[in-house]
């Protein structure tokens, strides 16, 4: 195969694993997000069992049956200098046959990446905005490489000024954020989106509803106007209050529960 690269014609092997790769042709393939941090991953069994589960929904051959994960983490981190770190798991169906039938000789393609660790911020503001996710989509149930849904919304969110997207499911309930769960605390209660609402399931959403009281469900963006504190999680930057929705007023102010960043930190 023959190919042209930003203005240079080269054959498939020059042109690297791109060329032929169905998750950078097709996004067929998945990524996983984790934190590296005082010398050890963080929630690493929830991480590992979201990736099989993911591999097997996605038909995927699981990296995890041939590394261990843990220990490649670590000298990453360490070959890159970096004593805390964003980690990113990219697992492809590999090189095969053009079309979308899985046809032809390929191995799957894993890659792995260290970032430095940002620093948490003090508080999010969100956006609503017009995309709404489907919680029959694959995509909005796992972590798949066709993330334009999500990149799209981010990109609406800051055109509004916001930070993130606050988005909803094709019914109408609250969803999540563009890339973290959603939660909320009202009368002393935490309330999140059930997994039925094109819920991602986060590792810190698993953490804190393992560890915490949590009502899940299905509920309407007027859920929020009465809590007295909305926050994000994610892998990255554990639990971050939202101070703003719509450019209004998030929640009566009050910070994160301390149990919640117990819980995560």
């Amino acid at each position: 195969m023959t190919v042209w690269l930003n203005g240079e014609w080269l054959n498939d092997e020059a042109a690297g694993p791109g060329a032929g790769d169905r998750g950078f042709l097709l996004g067929d393939g998945l990524f996983e997000t984790l934190r590296y941090s005082g010398g050890r991953v963080c929630r690493l069994k929830a991480h590992e069992q979201r990736l099989r589960a993911s591999c097997q929904a996605l038909d995927l051959t699981c990296p995890l049956d041939a590394v261990s994960l843990g220990p490649v983490i670590a000298e990453l981190a360490g070959r890159a200098g970096l004593p805390e770190a964003a980690i990113r798991l990219t697992l492809t169906a590999g090189r095969g046959e053009r079309g979308l039938a899985r046809t032809g000789a390929h191995e799957p393609f894993c890659l792995i990446t260290a970032a430095p660790l940002g620093a948490r911020p003090a508080s999010l503001s969100l956006a609503s905005i017009g995309l709404q996710r489907s919680g029959s989509s694959l995509a909005a149930r796992h972590k798949t490489l066709s993330y334009i849904d999500n990149v799209m919304a981010r990109r609406e969110a800051r055109r509004a000024g916001a930070d993130m997207a606050l988005l909803l499911d094709t019914q109408g309930r609250l969803s999540g954020a563009d890339c973290a769960n959603l939660f909320w605390l009202r009368d002393g209660r935490l309330f999140t989106p059930a997994l039925e609402c094109a819920v991602l399931p986060g590792t810190a959403r698993a953490a804190i509803i393992a560890a915490m009281d949590v009502e899940q469900g299905g509920f309407g963006p007027d859920s929020l106007a009465a809590a007295e504190c909305v926050f994000v999680t994610n892998a990255l930057m554990g639990a971050v209050a939202v101070s703003r929705i719509d450019g209004g007023p998030a929640g009566a102010g009050q910070a994160v529960p301390a149990a919640v960043k117990a819980v995560l930190d």
